[in-house]
């Protein structure tokens, strides 16, 4: 084409037009080259964070059966026996129905309240929360490595007031070998029935 127009026109006139079209060809790729230069730089993808670490919980101590260990959030942690359960605590007996693997259970227990222990080793309940005790709960551990847990509100006579027990008798006969037993009265299941407890550890799980 600019061989053609050299033919036809003078030289300065052929030079003007080349220019002319130079520009419009400028012209209709600056949007494009605008849009370029506008895009960010594509960056390397962000590592993502490590998971963090669940927390390992602190091991319960391995005892001989017959003795418990009361800890977690109480003032005075201790260790006790089955004798010191039947001896220094008031006792009551309950008969009790339950489901099992082997079928329904129906048996009498003897031993102190599971409250009436934990009053006695002071929780650190927070007298600035309204309620705090009801974030509260025991988690029952046995020997075998069996755990249950049990509510502060289930087992406070100011809320559920349930009897749950830390027997040292069944049907008459000492659990001092076995270590206690706890009872949940009104449990259809027999689950939260743990044989054999050695520690009873008293935990906030609210925030």
């Amino acid at each position: 084409m600019v061989s053609y127009l050299a033919r036809r026109m003078s030289r300065p006139r052929v030079v003007a037009i080349v220019l002319a079209l130079a520009a419009i060809l400028v012209v209709s790729l600056l949007p494009t080259w605008r849009a370029e230069a506008a895009t960010p730089a594509a960056t390397p993808a962000a590592t993502p964070a490590a998971a963090p670490a669940k927390a390992i919980p602190h091991p319960v101590p391995t005892l001989p059966p017959g003795q418990v260990l009361f800890l977690g959030r109480i003032a005075h942690p201790q260790l006790l026996t089955v004798a010191d359960l039947a001896a220094k605590y008031p006792q009551h007996t309950q008969t009790v129905t339950f489901q099992s693997g082997a079928g329904p259970q129906t048996h009498t227990y003897t031993g102190p309240l599971l409250y009436d222990v934990l009053q006695a080793a002071k929780p650190a309940f927070r007298s600035d929360v309204k309620n705090d005790a009801l974030r509260y709960a025991a988690v029952v551990h046995a020997s075998d490595g069996y755990e249950s847990v049990v509510s502060w509100g289930e087992i406070d006579p100011g809320f559920a007031g349930t009897e749950a027990l830390l027997a040292v008798t069944q049907d008459g006969v000492s659990l001092a070998k076995e270590g206690p037993r706890l009872t949940a009265p009104g449990d259809t299941k027999g689950g939260r029935y743990v044989s054999g407890v050695t520690s009873v550890t008293l935990v906030r799980a609210g925030l």
